[in-house]
C-alpha cells in the first residue's frame, strides 16, 4: 500500500528531529557554531515550539503525541525548520532559547557568547576547509546513507600501547539494516547501535553509554530493558557503575530471574564475574566512535 502524504511527512519529521540532527550535534557539525542539545527530544521540543507554540510551548496548542496530532502543514513547517538548522541557515543556539523563554526558563550563557564569535566563523565557513566540510556534513546527513556512514569507526593513527583500550567491533551490514528499519524509537535504535561497538571480552557501564550518547544512565536502561536482538547487541555486556551486575532480561541485580544467564554469557567471553559479590573485574570498556 503506497503511504498518504501525510504519512510520509510524519516519517520525514521523524528522520529529522530522531536521527538527521542529533547525528549532526554528535559529530560535531560545522554547520552549527554550538550545538546546546544532541538528543531527538530536545530538537523536537525546540522546533515544535518555534513553529506551533510561537508565544508559549506547544503543548499548549497540540495534543501529544506531536507526531500523530499534527497537520500536514505543520508537518511541512517543522521539516522546512529543521532542514535550515542542518544548512546552518538558523541558529539552533538561538532558536533554543527563545523556545526556553517561552518556558519560562533561562537561556544558555552560550547562547550569548555565539553572537561574539559569529562573524568569524562566517569568513572560515566561506573561503578554505570550513566551507568544504560544512557541504559534506549537510549532504551526508540528508542521505539516505548517512546511518550507514556515521557507522563507520573512525581511523585514529596513533601508536598502539599497552594501555589502549581495545577497538571498537565493527557492526554487520544486516544487523545495521535490522536495528535502523525496526519500529523502536530512534533513541532506542542509536543506544543500541552505540552498544554493539563493545568487543567481545570487555564490558561497559550505562553511565559510560549515557555518556557517549549525551543522555542519562536511566534512560538507557530503560532503552536496554527489552532487547529485541539479543543476544546479537550484546546488552549483557553492560554493567551498573559500581561494576554489579546491572539489569538483564527486565530484572535487576544477582537476584534477578536471567542473572546466571548474563554471568554465563560474561564468563564465556572471558570477563571476570565474582559471584559471591555479583562484581565484575577489569576496566570499563569507553572506546565509543
Amino acid at each position: 500500500m503506497i503511504p498518504s502524504r501525510t504519512e510520509a511527512l510524519r516519517d520525514e519529521w521523524k528522520r529529522m528531529y530522531g536521527w538527521t540532527l542529533p547525528s549532526l550535534a554528535l559529530s560535531k557539525s560545522s554547520v552549527q557554531e554550538h550545538w546546546p542539545v544532541h538528543v531527538d527530544h530536545c530538537f523536537g521540543r525546540i522546533i515544535l515550539d518555534n513553529v506551533i507554540g510561537k508565544d508559549g510551548p506547544w503543548m499548549n496548542k497540540l495534543k501529544a503525541p506531536a507526531v500523530k496530532n499534527m497537520t500536514s502543514e505543520q508537518l511541512k513547517h517543522c521539516i522546512a525548520l529543521g532542514k535550515a538548522i542542518a544548512e546552518g541557515r538558523e541558529s539552533l543556539v538561538d532558536l533554543d532559547a527563545k523556545s526556553l523563554q517561552l518556558r519560562g526558563k533561562n537561556p544558555k550563557p552560550e547562547a550569548n557568547r555565539k553572537r561574539k564569535r559569529e562573524s568569524n566563523n562566517e569568513s572560515q565557513n566561506e573561503t578554505g576547509s570550513g566551507s568544504k566540510r560544512r557541504q559534506i556534513d549537510i549532504k551526508s546527513a540528508l542521505s539516505p546513507r548517512f546511518k550507514e556512514i556515521q557507522d563507520v569507526p573512525t581511523i585514529h593513527h596513533t601508536t598502539p600501547s599497552a594501555t589502549d583500550p581495545p577497538k571498537p567491533e565493527a557492526i554487520s551490514s544486516d544487523l545495521h539494516q535490522l536495528i535502523t528499519t525496526s519500529s523502536l524509537t530512534p533513541f532506542r535504535q542509536r543506544v543500541l547501535l552505540a552498544l554493539c561497538q563493545v568487543p567481545v571480552g570487555n564490558f561497559t557501564t550505562y553511565v559510560a553509554l549515557s555518556d557517549h550518547l549525551h543522555s542519562s544512565a536511566r534512560a538507557v536502561g530503560n532503552a536496554l530493558r527489552n532487547n529485541p536482538f539479543a543476544p546479537r547487541v550484546p546488552c549483557h555486556r553492560v554493567v551498573a557503575a559500581d561494576r554489579s551486575l546491572g539489569g538483564f532480561g527486565g530484572e535487576w541485580g544477582m537476584k534477578g530471574k536471567h542473572a546466571a544467564e548474563k554471568v554465563k554469557l560474561l564468563q564465556s567471553e572471558g570477563v571476570v564475574v565474582d559471584t559471591a559479590k555479583g562484581k565484575v573485574g577489569g576496566s570499563v570498556w569507553k572506546g565509543f566512535r
